[in-house]
């Protein structure tokens, strides 16, 4: 008896819940002047919004990092023999820069703001990254009740006379380049780095993301190779060192000869053998320098890491526009949707407080 209850109970609620939806379907079509006038009005909107929308030029540059440091190439049997002369040639392994390193690295603060100090042609002429922005983006009329100054602002590439304002001005580029305009990513799993701008200015776009990777490849480069660049410079002035007491030897020797020839005193003869077997000595220690600096030069060869563009962008560059079509479908669909959900609550409001 119970069963046949519920089941009399189911089949009464989806009598009401059929009903309800007959109800909000009259409703509906009873209200199609208000659905129709809102969607005119959204495909309107949407017409206005595509005109006012201007044309995106897509610069995409996909690179890959190869990187040998970690294994130390051909070079790894000659370092025992750099050691025993007290010499690290770089050899070890280095973790600093992983994939996720260098993405990160690319939107950085420091690299972005690099980029668009970076002097570029653009139109036949010589020009900062950073005025080209200021002066396609129109912030310069934008922003000139609240910065005075900026109408008439340059900026150089020597950053110790930028003034609070410059640098207030190049954070907020750094921070709308990462937030709206460029984007960075890896290739589904694989290592190859795809670097995307989309701008307004096509030479803006394409320069921007060249730039970008050339700022990271510099500091990588740099940073990956300051060990084995570290020990090239003290085997080089350590050459340059013995080099010198060498030279004073040979000078010392060839003197004190000139002095004693003909002279056949046993004073004489043990300065004279003091003085050969110096210069022997420093010989043997310059030659074994030269190596071990020839070896520290391939050496900080074979750990630079190199970065190889797979993709770089080409003009014409790919344009993105949303057409007029496009704003008065969508936005008319969305006016549509909208209203009907509005006409929906209100009706379902009414029926509650009946």
């Amino acid at each position: 008896m119970q069963k046949s209850k519920n089941y009399y109970d189911d089949e009464i609620r989806l009598k009401d819940v059929i009903l309800k939806v007959k109800e909000l379907k009259i409703e509906l079509i009873s209200k199609w002047k208000v659905i129709f006038f809102i969607s005119v009005l959204f495909a309107a909107l949407g017409v206005l919004y595509a005109i006012n929308n201007k044309e995106n030029y897509k610069a995409e540059l996909n690179f890959v990092i190869e990187d040998n440091s970690n294994s130390g190439g051909g070079l790894g049997k000659y370092a025992g023999l750099a050691n025993q002369f007290g010499f690290d040639l770089g050899l070890g392994s280095s973790t600093a820069f992983s994939e996720g390193n260098v993405l990160e690295l690319l939107k950085s603060r420091r690299v972005v703001e690099e980029a668009l100090l970076s002097k570029v042609n653009i139109n036949g002429n010589n020009e900062l990254l950073i005025n080209h922005y200021l002066d396609f983006n129109e912030f310069r009329e934008e922003w000139v009740e609240l910065i005075p100054e900026i109408r008439d602002l340059k900026y150089t590439i020597d950053r110790s006379d930028f003034s609070l304002v410059q640098d207030s001005i190049l954070g907020v580029a750094w921070k709308n380049l990462t937030n709206e305009n460029v984007q960075i990513d890896v290739i589904d799993e694989s290592s190859i780095i795809k670097v995307v701008c989309k701008s307004k200015d096509e030479q803006f776009a394409k320069l921007i993301v060249e730039e970008l990777v050339s700022e990271v490849s510099e500091y990588y480069i740099h940073t990956q190779t300051a060990k084995a660049r570290h020990t090239l410079s003290f085997i080089q002035n350590r050459a340059d060192s013995v080099l010198n007491e060498l030279k004073k030897a040979e000078f010392a020797y060839a003197r004190h000869k000139d002095s004693n020839f003909g002279v056949m005193r046993a004073e004489g003869l043990l300065e004279e053998l003091r003085l050969k077997r110096e210069v022997e000595i420093l010989n043997v220690m310059y030659s074994e320098i030269l190596k071990n600096l020839e070896i520290s030069k391939f050496t900080l060869l074979d750990q630079k890491p190199l970065i190889n563009i797979i993709d770089s962008p080409r003009y014409p560059l790919e344009v993105f526009h949303f057409s007029t079509l496009k704003g008065f479908l969508l936005f008319g669909l969305l006016g549509a949707i909208l209203s009907s959900i509005y006409l929906v609550i209100n009706f379902l409001i009414r029926e509650a407080l009946k």
